[in-house]
């Protein structure tokens, strides 16, 4: 049975599994025992170099050794006496998750925890137990784009339904939410609390008495444990033959038995998603394809999981879709507005972020603070595109954008030598440390 507590044993478990990705939680949240750290590392230096001079020094490696051992055990300590503290406040009465809102421009509102190791903590902890309790588990992007395109190309007859559900995390219903989690009887009332905590807090800073606070780590294993019920639905209908869903963009394939046979698919999808479920489609994002008639030879294209695909004809194309291109173009502008600001105060190293962000952007790396240490990149990212012409575009517009917002040659021909297209025919990739990967990524959130 998963120790669903909110107890020091399991905030240990949370920091060292956090540290082993990278992120360093003691530096950030108990600045006493930094020096014990910073110590610890000096003795760790200090047992290399003696042992790199070879004989004679067995002695003073030892004693080091010795002292290492002894500081690493009062760290131990320090460390399991402050997360002891973090749960007293976490388990008190009084505690509440401190949520903030945070308004942009042109796109929807975003919640953040307030920074505090009791947040913190409580947070991994709500995020571990819905996970491990209810198997939640988001879709493979690049499996569904790859069975979709194999099934489009089969020329078999088929009704295709692209689906976009409007405001979704902000139109998830709070009753039929807690009532699945209620019912189902595996958190224990103290996670239901904090839960019901987050999203007493939702409401009064967002005015609505619908949906979950878009940003925060749980309300991704909220989402998906809601729409379970919704899949689940739609995928007991007739003449079904694939369905597939990445977070709220979904996607079905209907293959009737026969030709003359025609159900308005559009109409029953609305009736469980709207009537039941209190969701609502967005419009302007669900598209329709009939190929029910072998005999018609008609090109459609759908905008799906950052690609445009063009299909209807026997051969399938995947381009990157108009979104997933204007954020790399978004990205790109970024990036040297943020040199040119940082340059006026330092600028070595905004010469060294900026190579470091163009080698990112055009390049591949592995994620070191993932658990699956999963390969990103414009390869990685895309890797069922199959038309390269809007990696030419890009890197057109990149090399544009060196030419007018650096002065210094020597800069200019580095940064020449990135680009997308050759990140992606080669697979170019670039290790990163967490640290740095922090700082590329800042600018960009």
């Amino acid at each position: 049975m998963l120790n669903q507590s909110f107890s020091a044993e399991n905030f240990r478990r949370i920091l060292d599994l956090e540290n082993r990705k990278g992120l360093y939680l003691e530096g950030r949240f108990f600045p006493n025992i930094k020096e014990i750290t910073e110590k610890i590392k000096k003795y760790t230096e200090e047992i290399k170099d003696k042992q790199k001079n070879g004989i004679g020094l067995d002695n003073e490696i030892e004693e080091l050794s010795k002292r290492k051992k002894e500081l690493k055990e009062e760290k131990n300590e320090k460390l399991n006496a402050e997360l002891q503290k973090v749960s007293e406040k976490v388990v008190a009465s009084n505690f509440k998750i401190q949520l903030e809102k945070k308004d942009f421009q042109k796109a929807k509102s975003l919640y953040v925890i307030k920074d505090s190791p009791e947040n913190y903590f409580t947070m991994k902890q709500i995020q571990r137990n819905i996970s491990r309790l209810f198997d939640v588990k988001q879709s493979n992007r690049n499996e569904i784009v790859s069975q979709v395109k194999n099934l489009l190309k089969d020329g078999f007859p088929k009704y295709v339904l692209k689906i976009d559900i409007d405001n979704f995390y902000e139109s998830i219903s709070q009753k039929i939410l807690l009532n699945k989690i209620n019912d189902d009887n595996l958190l224990t009332p103290f996670s239901k609390k904090i839960l019901r905590n987050i999203l007493k807090q939702y409401t009064q800073l967002s005015g609505s008495n619908e949906g979950i606070p878009r940003g925060i780590g749980a309300s991704a294993y909220l989402a998906e444990l809601f729409m379970r019920d919704v899949d689940n639905k739609i995928k007991s209908m007739g003449e079904i033959s694939y369905y597939a869903r990445y977070v709220d963009d979904i996607i079905i394939i209907f293959t009737p038995k026969t030709n003359a046979y025609h159900v308005d698919y559009l109409k029953e999808i609305k009736k469980i998603i709207e009537d039941k479920f209190c969701l609502k489609l967005n419009d302007q994002k669900t598209d329709t394809f009939d190929l029910l008639d072998p005999r018609q030879s008609s090109s459609y294209s759908m905008e799906y999981l950052g690609y445009k695909i063009t299909f209807g004809t026997g051969d399938i194309k995947t381009e990157l879709s108009q979104k997933k291109f204007d954020k790399y173009e978004q990205r790109i502008n970024l990036t040297f507005d943020n040199y040119f600001n940082l340059s006026k105060i330092d600028e070595k190293e905004a010469r060294k972020l900026l190579v470091k962000r163009l080698r990112f952007l055009t390049g591949n790396t592995r994620l070191k603070n993932n658990k699956k240490n999963i390969l990103v990149g414009v390869y990685y990212s895309n890797r069922q595109l199959t038309e390269e012409e809007e990696l030419t575009r890009l890197d057109n517009y990149l090399i544009e954008k060196i030419n007018s917002s650096i002065k210094l040659k020597k800069l200019q021909e580095r940064l020449r030598k990135y680009n997308f297209k050759d990140g992606f025919k080669t697979k170019r990739f670039s290790p990163f440390k967490t640290h740095e990967f922090q700082k590329i990524m800042k600018i960009w959130k």
